[in-house]
């Protein structure tokens, strides 16, 4: 290799080098251009056949076809997507409704249906009970009755003789009241007649029935008066014959005839019946005679009552029985001489026995013999079903019974009656109310309601959503806009200013070379400073505008909530420093005081606790350069974004400045806290959590001036969006109101704290900033420190002297005076440049050039020479809005001409979409204007085109026109192909 070429490469080794130095030192380069700057002045260059060691060092300029799904459509589809999800959420939400209306009904239904259910069973067992003991009681009662109209006769006619021509007195009255309390039709006494004395005891009856008051009427048949039987042979209309002579047809055996003589009603019709005439009473008599014949103690009465088994009574209709008591004279009480009748009408019997409500209670009454049903009705009323057991069965399992006349009579031929009680539909029907349907009904009306609430709250929210999505759109077309029509003009002031800077540096150098310039057309030092003063002051308000811009932006993102920091560990107490030396110009500009003080660190790596020693740089209006930075302080870091620190520190110092009069004084402080921020998350980095033994505190860092103060209303909404505060009376700069709050944001991204102290107006403010402190590790500490040697080895800055790499590049700009300024400093800098107007020029241009790149190749391919006269577009510029074709469509169309070359998009619209939707399109950088040449630089560094081995003789000025990359799997490698041109 010559040695020019030597000389070439080292003096680009250096500018790479000094470039590097510089821009890792520039606050505006995110951490990943940082870290490719450290990376690219240690890249290989490869030809063909030469192995790549690892994909790190493929170059990073991806030339890949473009997707159609660009970062537009890609969110059009997200938003469908996302309108798709919503949908399917509010049809699930429906379905879910819907079923849990359904589930809480069915639920509610069932449970209040099986609680009337339940309340239907309990309220049967307590009635159906109550029922059993209240009929049981009332055959007691009846029982009870028969033998008080027994002993009331046994008492009146106590002798034998007495008998059967008994009298007694009051009998109606008193066996009246006795049947109305056992609930009895019938309170009857009954006296044995033998035939022969049949007309002398009818004469006497008509004589106690005279006496008593006693209907005329009273005994008469068709016959007349006189004891009657049933007329079998239907002589008489009553169905009613004489008996004479006491004979009956089932086989009695007693001869006497048995005449019903006594009636509680006055004119029965039952009324001298010989009860002894039919089977069903008579037999029940000669049962009591038995049992009366078996008393072998003349002095006792012995216990032969009888219950006879189912009939029906003479004066009233249904199902009955009899109840037959002996009646035993007081002074002859083993002689039986009659017994009292007591009836026992079932219907009589099951009245009143359940509460009026009650509606159908079923009730059986069986015998050895026979079985009746009856229901009884809301009300009271009984109502005779029919013969044998008709209850439903299937409320068999709720059946209850009891023993009505569980009572000791001494008749064989006593029949036992049983009382069993069932429910009824017709009595779970009345405890089943519509309350279930309609508390079902009222649970999926609530549901429903709640439903339509909730849709019309989401129609509401919705419609919220997308008039706040409207204006945030609205707002970030705004902040476009804004930023484009801006940073365009911008750039034109900035470029012009950076060729003007670069044109007195140039003439300057001339004046001081040239010894015989002539007096009177140099510049004196006057004039240069004069002018340089002049740039700086306009390069410094437009920076303010671009400032306020990009706190449009940021803010827009912390609104977003797309603010990311990039974590490493910073060096604070440096960075600290170095920012408030940025402002040491506008200090000494406002006739500011301002003081910086770092006090030292109180843990340093285990060490011993350090004094209190600290370290102050001030003068009147500067910071002082010369005082030495204790290298302590390096050991303790805080884990974040160095560049948002840096913009929060520049923000809360900038604000000090603005509020700060002429001979005000700012202090900074530096404090370490040592158990600072005790509850504060561990910060990640590199995608791990930091132990929590690396925790060292704090760093407190305080910000005061002597500015104008703020009240306590002013401190609370100090950190709000576009809060200023007579900004026109008492800012001395410009400021969009937003910093603070986007200090704030980036504060609380890296877990610390920020707020204002003021003791009122006119008393100064103090900003407090508290962030996490760690250890800083031996690894990073040890690469920071080879990195600085490294760089101080090998080089300058990039004020230094360097051989720039000669581009050929299309600058696509619309704005005519941007686009003469651009090129009019890319040409001093020695670049050859194109021009075009608008995309649709660009992408023309480019065909051409390609065209005539591959005409060239054919043309060396058959001449076998090296020798070129055309060379290649390696940059495109690219504007993003531009008429007929716009930057990303345009870069797009470029792409599909295979052009391998850089294309940088340079913009005003530096949201992160637009950026983004930019390198989709195919650019591999995007440039926010203005623009500035360190970062065009950097770019270009990133995407060499220049390739040199010394192990390729003739090869050393070579244009890259195209790269290919081959991945090994024998060896793990990459190959890379290289298409060259000679240049």
């Amino acid at each position: 290799m010559n040695s020019g070429a030597t000389a070439a490469r080292s003096s680009m080794e250096k500018t790479t080098s000094a470039q590097q130095r510089h821009d890792e030192n520039d606050p505006d380069i995110s951490k990943p251009q940082k870290t490719l700057l450290r990376s690219h002045s240690n890249r290989g260059r490869y030809y063909p056949g030469t192995k790549k060691p690892s994909n790190n060092n493929k170059p990073s300029s991806n030339h890949s076809t473009v997707s159609h799904g660009s970062v537009r459509k890609v969110a059009k589809i997200s938003e469908k997507c996302q309108v798709s999800r919503t949908m399917m959420l509010r049809t699930l939400l429906i379905g879910c409704l819907l079923t849990a209306a359904a589930v809480c009904a069915c639920l509610a239904y069932i449970t209040l249906r099986n609680a009337e259910q339940e309340t239907a069973i309990q309220t049967y067992n307590s009635v159906s009970i109550s029922a059993l003991e209240n009929a049981r009681s009332i055959i007691h009662r009846k029982f009870q009755a028969s033998e008080i109209t027994a002993a009331l006769a046994s008492w009146t006619n106590p002798n034998e003789e007495d008998w059967p021509y008994i009298f007694i007195n009051g009998y109606m009255n008193i066996t009246g009241k006795i049947a109305a309390v056992a609930q009895s039709t019938t309170q009857a006494m009954m006296v044995f007649i033998d035939p022969s004395e049949r007309e002398a005891y009818e004469d006497h009856l008509q004589q106690v029935y005279q006496i008593e008051g006693r209907p005329n009427h009273t005994g008469v048949q068709d016959f007349g008066f006189g004891i009657w039987k049933p007329d079998t042979n239907n002589t008489y209309e009553d169905g009613r014959a004489p008996d004479i002579t006491g004979e009956n047809t089932w086989g009695g055996e007693d001869p006497r005839l048995t005449v019903l003589s006594l009636h509680n009603v006055p004119d029965s019709s039952s009324l001298l019946y010989n009860l002894y005439s039919e089977e069903d009473r008579g037999i029940h008599v000669d049962s009591m005679n038995a049992c009366a014949n078996e008393n072998t103690d003349p002095n006792v009465s012995p216990s032969c009552a009888v219950f006879t088994d189912m009939l029906e009574l003479k004066i009233r209709p249904g199902p009955a029985g009899l109840l037959f008591q002996p009646v035993f004279p007081a002074n002859d009480p083993s002689k039986f001489v009659g017994f009292a009748t007591t009836s026992l009408h079932w219907e009589e019997a099951l009245t009143n026995i359940v509460p009026d409500y009650v509606n159908g209670l079923t009730c059986v009454i069986s015998t050895a013999t026979a079985t009746f049903t009856y229901e009884l009705r809301r009300g009271g009323a009984v109502e005779l079903i029919g013969p044998g057991d008709l209850h439903d069965p299937r409320y068999n399992q709720y059946s209850k019974s009891v023993i009505l006349n569980d009572i000791e009579t001494g008749s064989s031929t006593s029949a036992v009656y049983v009382l069993t009680v069932y429910p009824s539909q017709a009595m779970f029907a009345t405890f089943s109310t519509n309350s279930p349907l309609a508390v079902a009904l009222a649970f999926t009306g609530v549901i429903f309601l709640c439903t339509l609430l909730f849709f019309l709250y989401d129609f509401l929210m919705r419609h919220e959503a997308e008039q706040r999505k409207l204006i945030l759109d609205m707002k970030r077309r705004f902040v476009r806009f804004i930023s484009h029509e801006i940073r365009t003009p911008l750039n034109t002031v900035c470029v012009g200013l950076e060729l003007l800077e670069r044109e007195l540096r140039k003439d300057t150098s001339k004046a001081k070379e040239q010894e015989d310039n002539i007096a009177g057309f140099s510049p004196t030092n006057d004039d240069v400073d004069f002018w340089h003063n002049v740039t700086v002051d306009v390069r410094e308000n437009a920076m303010i505008a671009v400032s306020i811009l990009n706190d449009m932006l940021n803010y827009d993102k912390l609104e977003t909530k797309s603010l990311e920091i990039e974590t490493e560990e910073v060096n604070v107490w440096g960075l600290i420093d170095q920012t408030v030396h940025q402002f040491q110009l506008q200090a000494i500009n406002r006739e500011v005081d301002m003081k910086l003080t770092f006090e030292k660190p109180k843990t340093l790596l285990g060490s011993s606790a350090g004094t209190a020693d600290s370290s102050d740089r001030s003068s009147n209006h500067q910071v002082d350069e010369n005082a030495d930075f204790d290298p302590e302080c390096s050991q303790l870091c805080v884990v974040g974004d160095d560049v948002r620190l840096s913009q929060v520190f520049r923000n809360v110092i900038s604000n000090a400045l603005k509020f700060t009069p002429q001979d005000g004084k700012i202090g900074v402080s530096v404090t370490h806290v040592l158990d600072g921020l005790p509850q504060a998350e561990d910060m990640v980095i590199h995608g791990h959590p930091i132990a929590r033994e690396r925790r060292r505190g704090s760093i407190l860092i305080r910000v005061s001036d002597s500015g104008v103060g703020l009240t306590k209303e002013q401190l609370k909404l100090l950190f709000g969006e576009g809060v200023q505060f007579d900004a026109n009376k008492l800012q001395h700069g410009g400021g969009s109101g937003l910093g603070l709050s986007i200090a704030k944001g980036i504060v609380e991204l890296h877990h610390g704290t920020i707020h204002a102290e003021s003791e009122g107006a006119g008393h100064g403010t103090t900003f407090v900033i508290e962030i996490p402190l760690y250890e800083m590790s031996l690894k990073d500490e040890a690469e920071e420190v080879s990195q600085t040697q490294a760089q101080t080895e090998t080089g300058s800055s990039c004020d230094g002297d360097s051989v720039p790499k000669k581009r050929k590049i299309l600058v696509v700009e619309d704005a005519m005076s941007s686009r003469k300024m651009l090129i009019r400093l890319l040409e001093r800098e020695g670049h050859t440049c194109l021009a075009a107007s608008n995309g649709r020029d660009a992408v023309e241009t480019i065909e051409r050039e390609m065209d005539n790149s591959r005409l060239e190749m054919s043309m060396r391919q058959d001449l076998s020479t090296h020798i070129s006269s055309h060379v290649p577009i390696d940059t495109v510029l690219m504007d993003y809005e531009m008429p007929f074709m716009n930057g990303p469509d345009a870069v797009r169309a470029i792409r599909r001409l295979d052009y391998k070359g850089t294309i940088i998009g340079v913009t005003g619209n530096v949201l992160s979409e637009d950026v983004e939707y930019f390198k989709e399109s195919g650019a591999d950088e995007v440039l926010a204007k203005p623009i500035s040449m360190d970062r065009l630089r950097e770019y270009w560094d990133r995407h060499p085109m220049y390739s040199r081995d010394e192990n390729s003789p003739g090869r050393e000025n070579e244009l890259v026109l195209a790269r290919t990359y081959t991945y090994g799997k024998a060896d793990n490698l990459y190959y890379e192909t290289q298409i060259v041109m000679p240049v």
